[in-house]
């Protein structure tokens, strides 16, 4: 808003013509007006922050529906073409394996097996986890950050994820017990790796002979030898054959059950809060033009465009904006470390992105919203304007 004191009118007429004066007396106002104005950011503040936590959480849910997935060293993921794009429904045989991995050769492909599990955690809770059977030595080995890889010869042993080890307190070198059915067994925790959580479960890798057993009670050649096929290679998405189908990582993940409606609520919610933040801010600038119509018919009277006038509005919300913002992220960033330290965190997480994205899209729909101020200068006359005021 402007300030549509005396003082201001004679900084107007000492600058010569008014439109083309370049003070901007909107932010004389705010430095007038402070307390006014801090009650206005305090919104403006607490309306980013709230839309900054709602597209971190969105964020914190895509990485736990599958960040392992997003992860995998692959272009492409095969399924079996009867599963519909599910890794839970797909299954591929030994012959079906062999056919895709000489097509794409050993060192571009890989097979992939998965299998939700419970297990005991440090305190004898019972969680779940994403099970995950691979070949050492194929682009289907994840990296391991401590610890040491798995070998053919740890048919006992686990590659866990790092949230695996936060939410269960063990630690490398501990023996987790795993249970699937009726059937319990005890691996050893090997090494630690960081690839994310598969169908909102931390990710742990074992030998895909191991995942055999774990999952039908038995390995061998006459049992599913794979849930999916990792691909490497430019034409790998799209390729297929009997029996088999591939597709990129982008259209797997969007395929994860839950993912797309998960995605939908959460748009929803952050679509919701851009239109009320920009509705609130709005609003807020616009009782405040309304209070000053006779201000602004002195400001006319004298020679000030309603261009001049609407953007001196225009500077205040833009300032406004970007000082809630300035202030929300680093409240966002600081509420989501402190989430972190408990147990079982909220999934929020932020990224540069992020960040850069919903700022500018909260100062854009402030300014948007700033046209309701800007409509109501343009009908002010001066001369009625003037009149109002004696």
């Amino acid at each position: 808003m402007i300030d549509f004191n005396r003082e201001a009118v004679l900084l107007l007429r000492s600058a010569g013509a008014v439109a083309g004066s370049r003070r901007l007396i909107g932010l004389l106002e705010i430095r007038r007006r402070k307390l006014q104005f801090v009650l206005i950011a305090l919104i403006v503040t607490l309306i980013s922050y709230l839309v900054l936590m709602i597209n971190g959480l969105g964020v914190g849910l895509n990485e736990q529906a599958g960040s392992a997935l997003k992860n995998f060293n692959a272009d492409a993921i095969a399924y079996s073409e009867r599963a519909g794009l599910s890794v839970i429904r797909s299954e591929l045989s030994a012959e079906l394996v062999d056919e895709i991995s000489q097509r794409f050769g050993a060192e571009s492909s890989a097979p992939l097996g998965y299998v939700a599990a419970n297990y005991a955690t440090d305190d004898g809770e019972i969680d779940s986890a994403a099970f995950l059977g691979f070949e050492p030595g194929t682009i289907g080995a994840p990296k391991v950050v401590d610890g040491r890889p798995l070998t053919s010869d740890d048919r006992d042993g686990l590659l866990v994820d790092s949230s695996f080890l936060r939410y269960s307190g063990l630690d490398v070198g501990d023996t987790v017990r795993v249970s699937i059915r009726l059937v319990e067994r005890d691996f050893l925790i090997v090494g630690e790796t960081d690839e994310g959580n598969f169908f909102f479960q931390p990710a742990v890798y074992l030998l895909r002979s191991s995942w055999q057993e774990l999952k039908y009670g038995s390995s061998g050649p006459d049992l599913p030898a794979a849930s999916i096929m990792l691909l490497k290679g430019k034409d790998a998405a799209g390729s297929g054959g009997e029996g088999w189908t591939a597709v990129n990582k982008s259209t797997a993940f969007a395929n994860i059950e839950g993912v797309s409606g998960q995605q939908s609520t959460v748009q929803a919610l952050q679509l919701f809060g851009f239109l009320i933040g920009g509705l609130v801010i709005g609003v807020f600038f616009y009782v405040l033009t309304l209070q000053k119509i006779g201000q602004i018919g002195v400001l006319k009277a004298v020679g000030a465009s309603s261009f001049f006038v609407f953007r001196q509005v225009l500077v205040q919300v833009l300032a406004i904006s970007i000082v809630g913002v300035a202030i929300a992220a680093p409240l966002a960033w600081a509420t989501n470390r402190l989430l972190q330290q408990v147990p079982n965190p909220v999934p929020i997480a932020f990224t540069t992105s992020t960040f850069v994205g919903t700022s500018a899209l909260l100062v854009l729909m402030a300014a948007v919203g700033a046209a309701f101020s800007g409509r109501q200068v343009a009908k002010v006359d001066p001369i009625i304007a003037l009149g109002q005021q004696q």
